[in-house]
């Protein structure tokens, strides 16, 4: 729904009673970014997704067949499954057992897939050295991988940090209760900074949306533009969470606050 004025109050509260509010997760793990992006990527799934939802990585997949020698980053990631399981859920999955495959820059172990299936991401396979590179390894985006030659190129973040940009990513897609605004000004979105921290991390898909993640108490946000014009997104786990951004006067394509 296209909304110049979003409803009122009391027709959302008719059609969507709001549920009782939950705990709201906080942001300190953005403090961690930098030092320790594993230790941020488990505060951050620990704090956003409820414990106890839809069973446990156990009983969705056989443990055994995941390679042996992981790097930390996705051994991390598959020990935060079995506490959130939610994080198996995403539309573009990290995937439960790793697939080996080959390509251009040769042997590699896809982790994560689009759901449409017109990329995914990788490392190379098996590593080489025991070095600290070959442990928070490089990442690689495949277009259209099942092309005969396809297009293979670098993200610009190590695994430890790409698996928060994805989960950050991915968080949002599946949160229930979103908004997004229409494309304006990149001026008018300034008064955000005050109250959104930035997460300290390179745009996610610079080739598409390219987007740079915000977060405040209980709020995910994504702004995606240059220095000219921006659409911002932003995903909550309450909807009161999204009612204050109403005073910033921005025009909405969809707002569930």
């Amino acid at each position: 729904m296209e909304l110049d004025k979003p409803l009122t109050r009391e027709v959302l509260d008719a059609v969507r009673p709001e549920p009782e509010p939950g705990p709201v997760p906080g942001v300190d793990w953005v403090g961690l970014v930098e030092s320790d992006p594993i230790r941020a990527l488990e505060a951050f799934v620990l704090g956003w997704f409820p414990a106890g939802a839809a069973g446990s990585i156990g009983e969705r997949t056989n443990e055994g067949e995941q390679p042996d020698n992981l790097p930390e980053a996705l051994r991390a990631f598959y020990s935060l499954a079995r506490l959130r399981p939610a994080v198996l859920g995403f539309h573009n999955p990290v995937l439960q057992q790793p697939q080996r495959t080959s390509g251009p820059l040769g042997d590699r172990l896809v982790f994560a897939v689009d759901a449409e299936g017109i990329r995914d991401w990788s490392i190379a396979w098996p590593p080489k050295t025991k070095t600290p590179s070959e442990n928070d390894p490089r990442v690689w985006l495949t277009e259209d991988p099942s092309m005969d030659d396809p297009e293979t190129s670098p993200e610009d973040e190590p695994l430890s940090r790409f698996l928060l940009q994805f989960t950050l990513y991915e968080a949002m897609s599946i949160a229930p209760y979103q908004a997004r605004t229409y494309c304006m000004p990149t001026p008018c979105i300034a008064p955000l900074r005050s109250v959104l921290c930035p997460v300290p991390l390179s745009p996610f898909l610079p080739t598409y949306t390219g987007e740079r993640f915000l977060v405040a108490p209980g709020l995910l946000a994504a702004i995606s533009g240059d220095e000219k014009e921006a659409v911002v997104t932003f995903s909550a786990l309450h909807r009161a969470t999204l009612t204050p951004l109403l005073a910033h006067g921005y025009r909405w394509i969809r707002f569930d606050g």
